[in-house]
This record gives structure tokens, sequence and C-alpha cells, in this order.
């Protein structure tokens, strides 16, 4: 019976061993869910505006930073630095989709291309719909500086978003518009830095589409 105990106790302290390795390593990065989440009830559109077909055009990723996959960091107490990376998907498809979520739930008639636009009118193309939407992401960032008990989240979206008449070949309007919301907390988690950067992404989508100008731009081209 003993040597079988001592058996079992050996067995188990050898599983636990990388276990135990794994949760002392250093993490060297992060990585969080990034996605468009809605902040409120999105109002319905008019059968008028239920009948424009959109093409949504992949958002054209415009930051001056070498990697693309970066969309922030983590400033430790002593100055080191941890880069923050998406878990699922690159920043222009979650800008694309999220574009996309919001608009279908508003009651638009979604093409289901999703073409690569270079946002010049001479490069539209007949088959996409009624409504080209394309644009850039000028800034899409979440930071954190952990000094001491103090936690300092910093979220920035800036996206610039264009509106051709497909038709005409013709580009009628354009918007910019800039979130940074700010949170001060206790605790550093992913998860935090999940809910800062969605919350800046969806405030910037919801107050380009979900705006009067926007709508009256839409309709009075078509």
């Amino acid at each position: 019976m003993n040597r079988y105990l001592s058996f079992v106790i050996k067995t188990a302290s050898a599983a636990l061993i990388p276990i135990i390795l794994f949760s002392c390593a250093p993490v060297n990065l992060y990585t969080i869910n990034m996605n468009y989440i809605p902040s409120k009830t999105i109002a319905t559109g008019t059968d008028n505006i239920k009948k424009i077909q959109l093409t949504v055009a992949r958002f054209i990723d415009a930051r001056n930073i070498q990697d693309t996959m970066l969309i922030g960091t983590v400033e430790s107490p002593d100055g080191g630095m941890k880069p923050v990376l998406p878990k699922y998907s690159k920043p222009v498809d979650t800008v694309t989709a999220g574009i996309r979520e919001y608009l279908s739930a508003a009651g638009y008639s979604l093409s289901p291309q999703i073409p690569v636009w270079d946002l010049k009118n001479d490069s539209i193309e007949k088959r996409w719909g009624s409504v080209l939407i394309g644009g850039t992401i000028d800034k899409l960032e979440i930071t954190c500086r952990r000094e001491g008990v103090k936690k300092n989240y910093q979220a920035n979206v800036k996206l610039t978003v264009v509106f051709a008449d497909v038709r005409n070949a013709r580009i009628f309007h354009r918007m910019e518009i800039e979130t940074s919301p700010s949170l001060i907390h206790v605790r550093f988690s992913e998860k935090i830095l999940e809910e800062q950067i969605n919350k800046a992404l969806s405030d910037s989508i919801e107050k380009v589409f979900g705006s009067v100008e926007t709508i009256q731009n839409i309709i009075g081209e078509l």
C-alpha cells in the first residue's frame, strides 16, 4: 500500500511540474478579443433606407506602425513594455465586420461582397451595389500604464469613413470620427483592456452610422 501511495505521489508531482512552471513563466504579450459590441439599442431605418443596398469594402489600415497586428501596449512600473495583440482577427477585419453588423441590425440591405477598394472614384465597380462604404483606420490603440495601485487605461480609435454612389462612380460624403475613452482602475486584466478598446471602436461606429447627417447624405444621393 505504501509503495502504491508513493507511486501516486511521484506521478502527480511530475504532472504538476509543467503546470507550475507555466503559471510562473513571465507574460511576454497580451491578447484580447476585439469586437463591435452595441452600446445601445440600434434604431432600424425607414423603408426607404432598407431598400438601399450597401456594400462595405475592407477597411485600409493606415496607422503609422510597422506591425499592423499591434493594437496596444502595457507599461510596467519599471518602464518595461509588452504588446497587446488581437486574439482572433486582424484589426481591418474587426472594423469591417463591426460596420457590417451595425448596418445589418439597422435594417440596411447588405451586399455579401467585401471588396478591396482604394477609395478612388475610378476604381469603383458597377457590381458593388448602390452605395459603397470604405475607409481607413487612422488610430486604433489600447494602452495601460501600471503605476503601483493605479492602472491607467487609455483607448483611442479614429476612423475615416468614405461613402460613394456606385452608379455614378463618385464619392459623395466623407467623415472622420475619433473616440478616446479612459479608465483608472486598481486591477489590471486583459478583460479590461478588451472592454476599453471595444468601447472606443463601438462608439466610433455608432457615431458615424447612427448620425442623422449620414442618413440624410445617403438618401439625398439616391
